[in-house]
């Protein structure tokens, strides 16, 4: 039984040391530093390629946009995330003159980020310490596998959540059981009896209320249309209801997108006035006071 144990142990210890061969062989590893030293505020630019696809992003003023394949306002959160990878900590750095680079997943380089002109290419993950090869500036390093799910994921995921950014001056909403419109006097009316208030707050809803994912579109029945007009566009934007269960789904076929949103949020976008709100001289009180005052009965 020991000795089976030990042979064991010893097969065991063969096999690590074939991994740490295949993937230190032939190189120099250095100390952690940073995986480069540019700066991510002097970066405009960025362009993604993973397999067949490419992503393009463009910075304007302080925000970034999506310029292909599509022409829309990117996620501000995942771009920075993006940009963090040019100070990642880089564990190792290795001299690509005598590597081969098939051994490491980067002789076909068939995922890429250029940051203006920098260009980083990615490899494999490394199995022993699942840190990722990274080729930059004629060095391979290693570095913490944080990024290279967002440049292999869906288009969506590089989107911004809302269907509109804030700035979007809307005037004219076709929904499936309402149409708002805003007159030459900028007053906003209905074709049925809805106040003024109800339909900013719908319009408020339609520039803020974020989506919990954007997917790639996907084709389905539709279960209603809308069109949105906005101030100095010729023609109207369409989207599709395309699902209610078990969430909401507003799809735009053009753009290939579609945005998911929680079921509860259905009044807010699509049934102006159906938010009920307390009349204004009644009683309001926190749940902690509700509770306090149960309890004090």
């Amino acid at each position: 039984m020991r000795s089976h144990f030990i042979t064991n142990f010893l097969l065991l210890l063969l096999a690590v040391s074939l991994g740490l061969f295949l993937f230190t062989d032939d190189i120099n590893q250095n100390g952690i530093r940073p995986l480069s030293s540019i700066e991510a505020d002097s970066i405009n630019h960025i362009n993604i390629q993973h397999n067949q696809r490419e992503i393009v992003l463009q910075k304007t003023g302080a925000e970034w946009q999506l310029t292909e394949p599509v022409n829309i306002s990117a996620n501000q959160f995942r771009i920075k995330t993006l940009l963090n990878l040019l100070g990642t900590d880089s564990h190792a750095q290795y001299n690509t003159d005598q590597l081969e680079l098939n051994k490491y997943g980067l002789d076909e380089a068939r995922t890429s980020i250029h940051f203006n002109q920098a260009r980083f290419i990615f490899g494999i993950v490394n199995p022993m310490n699942n840190l990722r090869y990274v080729m930059y500036n004629q060095q391979l390093h290693l570095i913490d596998d944080h990024v290279y799910p967002l440049l292999s994921s869906q288009i969506g995921t590089l989107v911004a959540r809302e269907l509109f950014p804030a700035e979007t001056n809307i005037s004219k909403l076709v929904l499936p059981e309402h149409t708002l419109t805003r007159n030459q006097d900028g007053l906003w009316q209905s074709n049925d009896d809805i106040s003024s208030d109800a339909i900013v707050e719908t319009l408020y809803q339609w520039t803020h209320k974020q989506a919990f994912a954007v997917h790639d579109y996907v084709k389905r029945d539709s279960l209603g249309e809308i069109q949105v007009f906005i101030d100095g566009s010729d023609g109207p934007i369409n989207f599709s209801i395309t699902d209610v269960d078990p969430w909401l789904i507003i799809a735009r076929p053009d753009i290939k997108l579609e945005y998911h949103f929680n079921l509860e949020d259905y009044d807010a976008l699509l049934r102006p006035g159906s938010l009920k709100q307390a009349p204004e001289d009644s009683l309001q009180v926190s749940p902690d006071e509700f509770i306090k005052a149960i309890q004090s009965e």
